[in-house]
């Protein structure tokens, strides 16, 4: 597929993508992972870590972010001379540490089972004395939520190819037996060209409808995800939904990529989640002039309220792509 001008969607820095063997590495992070339990370096109450200090084999270079839980960085592998993306346990803000190194060697594990280009790669997993860490290749890129906080809704041509690229991804996810659960813009990574990556997988879990190669148990009803891009079924019980609210994730994203706009906002995460369980979207082609018909109507097939209304598997949603995208030619 030829994408669009992509002068749309410039970005500042050029992408790097860290020259490590992904099979090396996962056989040592992973024998490490199955070697330690997680709750090892819980005690563990050391202030993050500051820019040309160590983590592990890591030199921290630069801080990119920081969530709840975690504070991420740009590191150098200097055994290997690539740069590197760390992420790291924030512990001031984490009050329940052995559940929190659960947390994180569980994306470790879901990440290191998914091989994609358009998905972040998996490069390590170990405990630094201080912190536990997580090592994924560097991207250059801005978060897709970001262009669209500064520039407002994206050329259809270019949403569609956006959002194309991670149906791709998520076949991927969905092959490894996996639901992300997170899917929204500021988890794809828009790097020259406009090719995009999937990142954080810090709320994966098995897929409902596949076996589990986690080696999880199941928990008990859960409420997990963003409340602006929550599927139905994941708002009311988010521990066994499968690929197909990665779906309706999607289509929330595609169709913010389309409008500029949410399909569903409130003044709350309650009056939101309220309007994905009962609420119909306003079609994108009524909201803003210029988005094809087809794109419209994939989108609305996406977000369908029942799962069983939705398309079933990504190749069926990698047809429709294909089809609204040859239509716009």
């Amino acid at each position: 597929m030829t994408p669009p001008d992509r002068h749309t969607l410039s970005t500042s820095r050029s992408e790097v993508t860290a020259t490590v063997s992904a099979q090396s590495a996962d056989t040592r992070a992973l024998g490490y992972l199955q070697r330690n339990p997680p709750a090892e370096a819980a005690e563990s109450s050391a202030p993050p870590p500051e820019v040309g200090t160590r983590v592990g084999p890591y030199l921290i270079q630069e801080k990119l972010g920081e969530g709840v839980s975690c504070h991420v960085f740009r590191g150098w592998d200097e055994a290997r001379s690539c740069p590197v993306a760390l992420k790291v346990l924030n512990w001031a803000n984490v009050y329940d540490r052995p559940a929190a190194m659960k947390q994180l060697r569980t994306e470790a594990l879901s990440l290191s089972r998914v091989k994609h280009p358009q998905v972040v790669r998996f490069l390590d997993f170990g405990f630094d004395p201080r912190w536990p860490y997580l090592v994924t290749e560097f991207v250059e890129g801005r978060p897709l939520g970001e262009l669209l906080r500064g520039g407002g809704a994206l050329p259809p041509a270019w949403a569609l190819y956006l959002v194309s690229q991670m149906v791709d991804a998520l076949g991927a996810v969905w092959q490894a037996g996996l639901v992300h659960r997170d899917i929204k813009p500021d988890n794809i990574l828009v790097g020259p060209n406009g090719i995009g990556k999937l990142i954080d997988f810090g709320l994966a879990k098995a897929d409902a409808l596949r076996p589990s190669r986690t080696g999880e148990t199941p928990t008990g009803p859960e409420l997990a995800g963003t409340a602006a891009y929550l599927a139905p079924e994941q708002a009311k019980d988010a521990s066994i939904v499968d690929h197909r609210a990665d779906i309706y994730s999607l289509g929330v994203t595609l169709y913010e990529a389309l409008t500029g706009r949410l399909p569903f906002e409130g003044r709350n995460r309650v009056q939101v989640i309220f309007q994905h369980l009962t609420a119909a979207p306003v079609p994108p082609c009524q909201r803003t002039e210029g988005i094809p018909p087809l794109a419209s109507d994939l989108c609305l097939w996406m977000l369908a309220k029942s799962q069983d209304d939705r398309p079933q598997n990504y190749a069926e949603l990698r047809q429709a792509f294909d089809t609204v995208i040859g239509v716009g030619r």
